[in-house]
């Protein structure tokens, strides 16, 4: 049991002990940094694989409705993508919180809702889950239409310059990691929060979708570039597929601690800097 009961006599720690402590949090779980998140039954195993299964299906879903978007426009992929993050949050919301993505993560641990090296964790199984998910596209896709897809990768529009797609991911990324701070962090009981957060991406995809693909998760765009740069032919491959893809890094993240910087000051219910 964690923590130890007070009537347990005192002796000292060894680093037996130590390893012990360690197995029993990896295994069972342990003490939650707010006891409102919902995720103190959950070890950090758990949670781990929750999201790693999370971005795996989430990039799965994402690469492959590339096929049918043609027709459809920035309105298959938002109805997509925002539909299939509803139904992550509303599934394994309650196990680890249902991120599904890293600037998510780096904001919630920002507001101090997650200990940085819980944040690292989800990180590695989010970027994990996306070269998973992005394979399993590969494996289901014939070879003309994988490349017609390049492999379900997000890539910054010939039309627009890179300052333009860093700015549009920072700012949709700061919209969404917005609601969700204020949904699902700040009311852990709101039972819209998962259709609030599934509704904002899809809008983001319909405002940004041309400029630069609407990615706002690094994991996202990470796995699909990995795996596209091995499966397709190099006279096959985009000449834009890694041509300032940093973008797909520097402006999620850029924009998840900006909304979280904001959120701290003026909007927290707890220990908001203005009250």
């Amino acid at each position: 049991m964690w923590p130890p009961p007070a009537a347990r006599p005192i002796k000292r720690r060894t680093s037996s002990d130590d390893s012990e402590m360690a197995l029993i949090y990896l295994f069972q779980g342990g003490p939650s940094l707010s006891n409102s998140d919902g995720l103190v039954d959950y070890s950090i195993l758990s949670r781990c694989a929750a999201e790693f299964f999370c971005v795996l299906i989430f990039t799965f879903a994402g690469s492959m409705q590339a096929q049918g978007a043609e027709a459809d426009g920035l309105l298959h992929a938002a109805l997509t993508h925002g539909f299939m993050l509803f139904l992550l949050i509303a599934a394994f919301g309650g196990i680890s919180g249902a991120h599904v993505n890293p600037a998510v993560t780096i904001g919630i641990t920002a507001v101090g809702k997650l200990p940085v090296i819980e944040c690292i964790v989800y990180v590695l199984s989010q970027l994990s889950g996306s070269i998973v998910g992005a394979t399993l596209t590969r494996a289901v896709c014939s070879y003309s239409t994988y490349v017609s897809i390049q492999g379900g990768a997000t890539i910054l529009s010939e039309a627009h310059q890179w300052y333009q797609g860093l700015l549009v991911e920072t700012f949709a990324t700061f919209l969404l990691v917005m609601v969700i701070l204020l949904t699902a962090v700040d009311k852990c009981d709101n039972l819209l929060a998962p259709l609030a957060i599934g509704l904002t991406v899809a809008v983001d995809i319909l405002a940004i979708g041309n400029v630069s693909g609407g990615s706002m998760n690094p994991a996202r765009s990470f796995g699909p570039n990995i795996v596209g740069s091995i499966f397709i032919k190099a006279n096959d491959l985009s000449s834009l597929l890694w041509a300032y893809h940093w973008i797909y890094y520097i402006g999620p993240c850029t924009g998840s601690i900006i909304a979280s910087i904001i959120y701290k000051t003026f909007f927290a219910r707890e220990a908001r800097v203005f009250d």
